[in-house]
């Protein structure tokens, strides 16, 4: 059985349910355009659960994607990645530069000691699980079988992650004409799970 929140319990989360939405409130594209309004409930729900967002948007048919997306991530782990990827990327110009065997081996095993990380980092991927989790239970309490718009969680590289709809790696194929039923249907699933969320963390 779930119980009610106390009087005082619900106004701490009251509290914190505000205080993170003026903090969302306060992001900005690198544009410096503020946060899309389709898409902030989400995002403060996201970030309450303790899942951090970068960047987000609500579905555009007139640019970007026609379908709402956000973008979850693991900063330490990302940063990892990052500091490893540029060396690799340093030392392939150098190769390239040297054209030596001792450069090369340089090279190559700094890429092969990245691919191993990130095949463990996989395997270790706490957030990518937390993230799974989430949607697993939302989709356990829903009776629709099969909807394009399902969320799906896509590994963009380690530490980085995309919840989008189901539908968004074909949307390149669809007609013109049908993508303002696709975003509709997008923007509902992303509201209907940020409404699970806040079910949830209210909870607690």
């Amino acid at each position: 059985m779930v119980h009610a929140p106390s009087r005082q319990n619900a106004s701490t989360l009251e509290q914190r349910y505000q205080e993170m939405r003026e903090q969302v409130l306060t992001f900005t594209d690198k544009l410096g355009a503020p946060i899309d309004p389709g898409i902030l409930e989400t995002v403060v729900m996201l970030n309450l659960l303790g899942l951090r967002t970068s960047q987000s948007c609500e579905g555009h048919l007139e640019h970007g994607c026609p379908y709402p997306w956000v973008m979850v991530m693991d900063n330490e782990r990302s940063r990892a990645f990052n500091r490893m990827w540029l060396q690799v990327c340093e030392l392939e110009e150098q190769a390239k530069t040297a054209m030596t065997v001792q450069a090369y081996d340089c090279y190559l095993s700094a890429d092969t000691h990245l691919r191993a990380y990130t095949a463990r980092w996989e395997v270790e991927d706490v957030v990518f699980g937390q993230i799974t989790e989430l949607l697993d239970a939302f989709y356990t309490s829903q009776q629709t079988l099969i909807n394009p718009a399902r969320l799906l969680v896509k590994r963009l590289h380690p530490g980085t992650y995309r919840i989008e709809p189901g539908f968004s790696l074909a949307v390149k194929e669809l007609p013109d004409s049908l993508k303002p039923n696709y975003l509709a249907r997008g923007q509902a699933e992303m509201q209907a799970f940020t409404t699970y969320l806040k079910r949830r963390w209210r909870q607690g």
